[in-house]
């Protein structure tokens, strides 16, 4: 089986993936400078769900509204194992997606992103996932997230989830999405 690959793409590939290991150094060295955890301080695990609405998706040279043609939308849930210090999480995240389209809907993909979360100070952070879908694709999720309402049991939360997206004989794809969903 050969494989053709425009070198367009390559290029795109190359530079995406020099992104991903700065990227991923930055994270490792902000991993490795972390507070002293306090012994008598328990990590904590904390849930959430979501409604998740892609916006707009970048590929083959085209942009394609999620609205164009159909209508899609996904459920992320999953929980985040914070650390003793604080400053970074666990993540572990399952997104069913739902297509709709002429008159039918039909589950179209799930996916799971496995990552670490890094809190900012005001309420911020910044998710770093690996993304893996039943479809066959993988890739890079980055996401900055907002806590927007923090109440006795609950929080609620806006995100901005960037998918960068390769493989299934398919070109890359990078999509904007938005997501709102609380925690508990």
């Amino acid at each position: 089986m050969i494989i053709s690959v425009n070198p367009k793409d390559i290029d795109k590939m190359k530079k995406l993936l020099f992104i991903a290991v700065l990227f991923f150094a930055a994270a490792a060295h902000e991993t490795s400078a972390q507070d002293k955890p306090n012994p008598t301080e328990v990590a904590r695990v904390t849930g959430y769900f979501s409604y998740l609405m892609p916006l707009v998706k970048f590929q083959d040279g085209e942009s394609i509204s999620n609205f164009s043609d159909g209508f899609a939308m996904g459920f992320p849930a999953g929980f985040i194992l914070a650390t003793k210090s604080g400053r970074y999480g666990y993540i572990f995240e399952l997104v069913p997606i739902i297509a709709f389209s002429e008159g039918t809907s039909r589950m179209d993909n799930l996916v799971f992103n496995p990552g670490i979360q890094f809190h900012i100070p005001g309420g911020w952070n910044f998710n770093a996932l690996a993304s893996f879908e039943t479809s066959g694709r993988y890739g890079l999720t980055p996401v900055i997230s907002k806590t927007l309402r923090v109440g006795e049991y609950t929080s609620w939360f806006m995100t901005v989830p960037v998918p960068v997206r390769f493989g299934a004989n398919r070109p890359t794809s990078l999509e904007f999405a938005l997501q709102l969903g609380f925690a508990f």
